[in-house]
């Protein structure tokens, strides 16, 4: 969807991936090296910031900005993110003991036919820090933006640094759950923006072991029901993979039986969460579904507590 001259631009968290391709003849890109300096921190309560400096820009035959004002843009985006800064030139300032990663940012133009608008894709890939690599998951850093806009509203300098915003945004969040920020996955949680809870919630699935994970299975049974459906999909992956029996009903309640995907993953997540009320619902479900896919899903499901098959983790995990 495109904004209007009254609206704020659309932006989207596309995530990780190793393509930005879309067919466009008039599409630009732009890539900038970037190095990020890392430095463990001097108090628990203060970590030192990652220091980032632009060292190439490349417009490649495609409109291009002033070095100088990349720069600016990454260095604002920066300033929006406690755990990110602009590196300074003299390298005496540097942190002592830093890491070296090294970073590429790219965008590139892509003309929407639908209303005649321009869309930005915006992507940043950091190599990922040794001492947070366990905890990043598999996409480290590597963060992807669409910002959407109508016609007569594309200005490059100014969207790009509205991507970087969101990019450093997305990139602190990142990194509050890796450092295990306290408070981090609570917070992250409560926003207002659908992409950062989703990005928590997939963080939560994915480290089940993490004290802020295995305790964040009651808020992700209230977030199924979300306006936002992609939410609600990953909401019920995530009680899977963090509740308990007790988050059977929760979980239940949730689920809006008329939608096929949440169906589907929520007999999973029954077969990981385990116990009686679980075990009676599939129970029923295997017996009296009508769709197939949906009955031979909840037999699976209902095979997998009956083997004792708890999805590879410890059962009962979570609140209790």
């Amino acid at each position: 969807m495109s904004s209007t001259g009254s609206e704020r631009p659309t932006l989207c968290y596309l995530g990780s991936g190793p393509s930005m391709r879309r067919p466009s003849p008039s599409s630009l890109m732009l890539f900038v090296g970037a190095s990020l300096w890392f430095a463990p921190a001097c108090a628990e309560s203060e970590p030192q910031p990652f220091q980032v400096r632009v060292t190439v820009i490349d417009a490649h035959g495609g409109p291009e900005l002033a070095e100088d004002r990349v720069q600016a843009i990454v260095r604002r985006a920066l300033d929006r993110a406690p755990s990110f800064a602009a590196a300074a030139r003299n390298q005496r300032s540097w942190p002592r003991g830093s890491e070296l990663l090294v970073a590429s940012l790219e965008y590139r133009e892509l003309p929407d036919a639908a209303d005649q608008g321009r869309d930005l894709l915006v992507r940043l890939v950091v190599e990922t820090p040794a001492s947070v690599e366990a905890t990043l998951g598999d996409d480290g850093l590597d963060v992807t933006v669409l910002l959407e806009r109508g016609p007569g509203e594309a200005n490059l300098s100014v969207d790009l640094q509205l991507a970087a915003d969101r990019i450093a945004t997305i990139l602190q969040a990142r990194t509050d759950l890796a450092t295990g920020a306290p408070g981090a996955v609570d917070r992250l949680l409560e926003s207002a923006d659908p992409e950062l809870v989703i990005q928590t919630l997939e963080w939560v699935r994915d480290h089940a072991d993490e004290s802020q994970a295995s305790a964040a299975a009651d808020r992700a049974a209230a977030l199924i029901g979300h306006s936002d459906e992609r939410v609600g999909l990953v909401a019920i992956e995530t009680v899977g993979a963090v509740g308990g029996p007790e988050h059977v009903r929760l979980l239940l309640a949730g689920v809006q039986l008329a939608d096929a995907s949440q169906v589907h993953r929520a007999y999973d997540a029954l077969s990981h969460l385990g116990g009686p009320e679980a075990e009676r619902f599939l129970q029923f479900a295997a017996r009296n579904e009508e769709e197939p896919g949906r009955r031979a899903a909840a037999r699976r499901a209902l095979r997998r507590i009956a083997e004792g098959d708890q999805g590879q983790r410890a059962p009962n995990r979570g609140h209790r």
